[in-house]
């Protein structure tokens, strides 16, 4: 059902959407398809609908790094593709664009288009569903520019050159805006079928739940810590963390999905390298690529992906006593690759290669092991091991097929905890529905809320935070590393403090890397510095007074007198 689903939205995508441009009044071009003959069927609802699919989350189809959270302070890219990343919103190097810079409201007025037209359809049994679709997607594109923008004008309608007053009329306030797409989301919940009546490959009633827990954790959370700030919203952030508590609590006891378990060793890494998830109990919704039947295809045959784990994110990972790594009597260190896998958390391994790793199972059933990290194609010598396949299967290459998850339920789980930390109402029953559940997968001990290790070596986020909430943070760090979550997390976070100043590192430069990559860059203890050259005054130089929200186009300025630019641009 999938492949059918994301074959037909390429195969449509000139006939109903054939235009690039990104202002409020482009108009829907209908010049192969009448109006007034496609507006019948609940099909013709599901036809326009798939074009809008196609505008989610996916794999590169070849070339840069394939992880969206590349750029970041726990995923750098290779000098190569600097700059084509996160790396610039860290570094506070970019700026204000004279026109585009993501203020595009084609979607937006797609969505609205199709609202407006929903209701012509009068045969089939999911219209509703599919009328809630539309209202999904309106809420997901919002929140799109909702979290780079702040402040946006709320637009439910197709507009007209008459409309002056929405055309030119000011932005609404970002917590008024939150409301509206929670609002949104309510109106698409209310209308969703579950995945059993519209089978794997659609938006459902837990998917839309599980959004408004995701919009509201991120909306309550930087309500929270953005307090007092340019960028404070209109409350203190503790309803709409209710709201995600609630949200993701519903999807808990919905019972649709469940963590994918097995064998503790490899469950995780299994999780990340499957071809078709339709029968997985985890994942909710995901991108189907088939390369050799329709040429639709990801990047991830090519191994390492231009990026690689940084030595920041390595230090997430607990000691598998449970405890951190800078108390636990069975750490055994991490300054080489040998050793860094040794008595950890076994996400670490299963998302990191070290020597002895498998890599390659060729065709014949040969296999080859992983020695030295390939510096030319990553930069921290930290090479992922998540997403990265084992098996050549065609073209002495590995699969192009893997699929991309958009929403598994482990995220449901992390969502509860974390909205129920940041209330301090948490209880050791919520951790063991959440992150216990994910610990089990691995193996790993339990948090025990009253038996927390105090870690010494706790991210310092500039304001001091309740150990639970710590070890909430860390777990979601680990859980979901890589995933496209690093950065709404540090901007909703108010993070700034643990990465301004600083830049990612990489492995010890070890004789045996040298031997085969002479001359990389090295800081004062010998790890790889592959940022000190890239970076604005070789470290992050991101402005927490400006750099939250991205800066407003000149040419939006000065067409629109009521728009105002956000803060310090």
């Amino acid at each position: 059902m999938k492949r059918i689903i994301y074959v037909i939205t390429l195969l449509f995508a000139g006939m109903i959407f054939n235009s690039c441009e990104s202002e409020l009044l482009e108009k829907t071009p209908l010049d192969q398809i009448s109006d007034a003959d496609f507006w019948k069927t609940e099909g013709d609802l599901q036809l326009y609908l798939n074009q809008l699919y196609a505008n989610l989350p996916g794999w590169p189809s070849a070339g840069a790094s394939p992880s969206l959270d590349v750029g970041t302070d726990i995923i750098a890219q290779s000098s190569t593709w600097f700059g084509a990343s996160n790396a610039g919103r860290l570094d506070g190097t970019i700026s204000v664009p004279a026109s585009g810079g993501g203020w595009s409201w084609t979607n937006v007025r797609r969505v609205n288009y199709f609202l407006e037209n929903a209701t012509r359809a009068e045969t089939g049994n999911l219209i509703d569903h599919y009328v809630g679709e539309g209202h999904f997607f309106r809420a997901w594109f919002y929140f799109e520019l909702f979290k780079d923008f702040g402040d946006l004008p709320i637009i439910t309608e197709v507009l007209d050159l008459e409309d002056e007053a929405i055309l030119y009329g000011a932005r609404s306030p970002r917590t008024e805006v939150a409301n509206f797409i929670l609002d949104e989301l309510d109106l698409a919940i209310a209308k969703l079928e579950y995945a059993s009546q519209v089978g794997p490959s659609r938006i459902n009633k837990d998917i839309a739940t599980q959004f408004k827990a995701r919009v509201a954790l991120y909306e309550g959370t930087w309500e929270k810590y953005h307090q007092g700030t340019a960028f404070a919203g209109s409350t203190d952030g503790s309803g709409f963390l209710q709201i995600a508590a609630d949200a993701a609590k519903t999807v808990i006891d919905a019972g649709n999905y469940s963590i994918s378990t097995g064998d503790i060793d490899k469950a995780y890494y299994d999780l990340f390298v499957q071809t078709d998830y339709s029968g997985n109990p985890e994942v909710m919704l995901y991108k189907h690529y088939d390369y050799l039947t329709y040429n639709i295809q990801n990047s991830l045959w090519n191994q390492p992906n231009l990026s690689g784990m940084t030595r920041e994110m390595t230090k997430y990972y607990l000691a598998s006593d449970g405890d951190p790594i800078s108390v636990s009597d069975a750490f055994v260190g991490d300054a080489t690759l040998d050793e860094i896998e040794v008595n950890r958390d076994p996400r670490l391994a299963q998302s990191v290669m070290a020597p002895g790793d498998l890599d390659i199972v060729a065709l014949n059933g040969d296999e080859s092991f992983f020695t030295i990290p390939d510096m030319t194609r990553n930069p921290t010598g930290y090479s992922i091991e998540k997403w990265r396949s084992k098996e050549i299967v065609e073209n002495n290459q590995r699969t192009r097929d893997i699929g991309y998850i958009l929403f598994r339920y482990a995220e449901a789980l992390l969502i509860y905890a974390e909205a129920k930390a940041e209330l301090g109402t948490i209880t050791q029953t919520d951790l063991d529905l959440s992150i216990n559940q994910l610990r089990d997968r691995v193996g790993m001990p339990h948090l025990i809320l009253n038996a927390i290790t105090p870690d010494p070596e706790w991210p310092d986020y500039g304001y001091t935070l309740p150990d639970y909430v710590q070890e909430v943070r860390r777990e979601r760090v680990v859980e979901l590393f890589g995933e496209g979550n690093r950065l709404d997390d540090l901007m909703r976070w108010r993070a700034h403090n643990l990465f301004v100043g600083t830049r990612p590192l990489g492995t010890t430069y070890t004789a045996e890397i040298e031997a085969i990559y002479p001359n990389l860059t090295v800081d004062g203890e010998g790890f790889l510095d592959p940022y000190v050259n890239f970076l604005s005054g070789g470290a992050y130089g991101f402005d927490p007074n400006r750099d939250y929200l991205l800066p407003l186009p000149i040419d939006e300025l000065t067409l629109n007198e009521n728009l105002t630019q956000n803060p310090n641009w």
